[in-house]
């Protein structure tokens, strides 16, 4: 394994992902709509995407029934996120090496800035730093979380996301997507992202998108958007995806938490601000989902791609897509 910060960009993702090849009382629901409407009208029937227990109120669970997401409100206290934002620093200022992590800079930036924070702009898979993944077993976050995972829970993806100050280039501008296209797991509905702004999220400096309701639509096919200009590898985008849909930002202050679908569709902006915008996430599943294979499937494509890569960088023949999951220490699953 290569060291800490030995390598970025296009060649650092494939790492990334190369390491998923094997396995290895409620509070208020709250809400920001801009061009889209959201329901918080109740439906009667069965509920599909949230479980039975006594944490999220009728109210909370027909609103991500129905639009595919959850908003808390101050859920992270500041001195967690304190203690996330100086850890982010010291990987920055490489005081601290993460094994298997993967570390995305601008490296046109160096030069200029050094090893800081105006360079990294994310850091991924950092369960193996014990400051960090403590997000991931904060209980205040997994009680939200069992909510759609059940009691059994993996923590399987991690990001501590630093968007820079960008321009019209997009140059950290993830297209529309869904975060199923990248995971070869199942079922959809047992698993959730928890994302937490550290610090205040708006259109300005590139705040969350998401588009209520789609978590009810299949995978759709994904692949590279037609931009003009940079276009990220492996930073896939809903081939089919009308600009004119109906978004809401969701507009965040520090500690709030967006849980969501993995098939909701969802992005966001560019940093138009002369600041960062920090969160902290993690895509949580049930431990008693089941892998899936995704020849034939609308992610077939993206093994092909990925085989390809691994053929030309490792010379290796062959391989399938698979993911490693990391248990999250709870009281009800097994530990990490």
């Amino acid at each position: 394994m290569e060291q800490l910060g030995k390598r970025s960009g296009p060649a650092a993702r494939l790492d990334a992902i190369l390491r998923h090849l094997t396995p290895r009382t409620a509070p208020a629901l709250t809400f920001i709509p801009t061009s889209a409407q959201v329901s918080a009208v109740h439906q009667p029937g069965r509920f599909r995407f949230t479980l039975d227990n006594d944490i999220l109120t009728t109210e909370q669970r027909q609103f991500y029934e129905d639009n595919g997401y959850l908003l808390i409100r101050k859920l992270v206290s500041d001195e967690d996120i304190e203690r996330f934002r100086k850890e982010f620093i010291r990987i920055c200022k490489k005081e601290v090496r993460v094994p298997g992590a993967m570390i995305m800079k601008n490296e046109a930036l160096r030069s200029q800035y050094g090893q800081t924070e105006s360079v990294v702009n994310k850091v991924q898979d950092f369960q193996e730093n014990e400051e960090l993944f403590r997000y991931c077993t904060l209980p205040q976050i997994l009680k939200y979380v069992e909510c759609f995972t059940g009691p059994n829970i993996m923590a399987m993806h991690t990001m501590l996301i630093n968007k820079l100050p960008d321009s019209d280039k997009q140059t950290f501008l993830h297209p529309m997507h869904q975060d199923l296209h990248y995971f070869p797991f199942r079922p959809a509905d047992r698993i959730v992202c928890s994302w937490t702004a550290m610090q205040r999220a708006d259109e300005n400096n590139g705040c969350l998108v998401v588009l209520p309701g789609t978590h009810t639509l299949p995978l759709k096919p994904h692949g590279y958007p037609e931009w003009e200009g940079k276009t990220n590898k492996l930073f896939h985008g809903i081939l089919d995806y009308n600009e004119k849909s109906p978004k809401v930002h969701l507009v965040m202050e520090k500690g709030d938490t967006v849980f969501f679908h993995p098939l909701l569709i969802h992005g966001s902006g560019i940093n138009k601000t002369s600041g960062f915008r920090k969160s902290i996430s993690c895509h949580f599943a049930s431990s008693d989902g089941h892998y899936i294979d995704v020849k034939n499937t609308t992610q077939a494509d993206l093994e092909k791609e990925l085989q390809e890569m691994v053929h030309k960088r490792y010379d290796m023949p062959a391989l399938e897509l698979k993911s490693s999951l990391w248990t999250s220490p709870n009281k009800k699953s097994e530990t990490h």
